[in-house]
């Protein structure tokens, strides 16, 4: 069995809740035996670059090279983004859009891995009673201009809304008349999960950022493992103002979360990724 090294985002660039290190990362190490945290000095058949662009380092890394792109870091760094594609072995990714786009730009295997989850993770579940009364999202502050779609809903139906992120949303508009009753937490990943399932149901408004079609949907799933209703429309808001609603999508979103988007399957996926690039380097000897 092949050794790897994961040389995550979050260890490169000092940013220990990064959440595609932990999700593409940290949760695949768990249930990989063969796998850990880079380490200079160790010795490694395969290279995971997980959102890293160190092109001095894959340039004289002679095992199988796999890179890892969660977001359109064309737009950033062009240069080093496509150096570094041609110097790995093949791209993984967690969306059919970025496999799309990517392709565009080589002809190396791009490979959709979805962003899953670790379940033992996701030990608070929620139990639906009563008529919504806040409602719940989280995520970074610098993603949060959707929530201005869900205001007028919020003030219509008397609903409060729990923000748990890295620094505080400010929703309400004085000038304009818009009062929304806001309740801050700050994320923590030992806390998240018990402070959004203190809410009725998370909201996820579309945006118009033309980047948030790459995005993957790894913030629903969260939710769901928590058995949490996610409302991405108006219809899906209003639906979930009834606990029967609530508690009813909560129970079939939970089943498909757990049996699509447990991080043992990306573990599975990538091992069959990496065994066919050692097949065609063998071959190609």
């Amino acid at each position: 069995m092949k050794n790897v090294g994961f040389y995550l985002y979050s260890d490169v660039h000092g940013k220990p809740d990064t959440a595609s290190s932990r999700i593409r990362g940290e949760w695949l190490i768990k249930y990989w035996p063969e796998s850990e945290r880079w380490h200079f000095g160790h010795k490694y058949d395969v290279c995971y670059y997980q959102k890293v662009y160190d092109i001095r380092h894959a340039k004289v890394f002679q095992g199988i090279k796999i890179l890892d792109i969660c977001d359109p870091d064309w737009n950033q760094i062009k240069e080093p983004f496509v150096e570094m594609i041609e110097l790995c072995d093949a791209i993984t990714v967690p969306t059919e859009m970025l496999r799309k786009s990517i392709s565009q730009w080589t002809d190396k295997p791009v490979v959709v891995i979805p962003d899953r989850h670790d379940l033992e993770y996701f030990k608070e579940k929620k139990i639906h009673r009563g008529q919504a009364k806040e409602v719940c999202w989280f995520g970074y502050s610098h993603n949060s201009s959707p929530l201005k779609a869900v205001r007028k809903f919020l003030m219509q139906y008397n609903l409060s809304i729990s923000i748990i992120s890295d620094a505080p949303v400010i929703l309400s508009e004085q000038e304009a008349g818009i009062n929304v009753h806001e309740r801050f937490t700050k994320w923590n990943l030992q806390t998240v999960n018990s402070e959004i399932i203190k809410s009725d149901f998370v909201v996820m408004p579309g945006s118009r950022d033309p980047n948030h079609r790459f995005k993957s949907n790894n913030k629903s799933i969260h939710a769901q493992l928590l058995r949490m209703p996610v409302a991405t429309s108006v219809e899906e808001f209003e639906r979930y103002l009834d606990p029967k609603n609530r508690q009813e999508d909560a129970e079939k979103n939970y089943k498909m979360a757990r049996e699509l988007y447990d991080c043992k399957i990306s573990v599975r996926e990538l091992k069959e990724l990496i065994n066919e690039l050692d097949k065609r380097k063998k071959k190609n000897i």
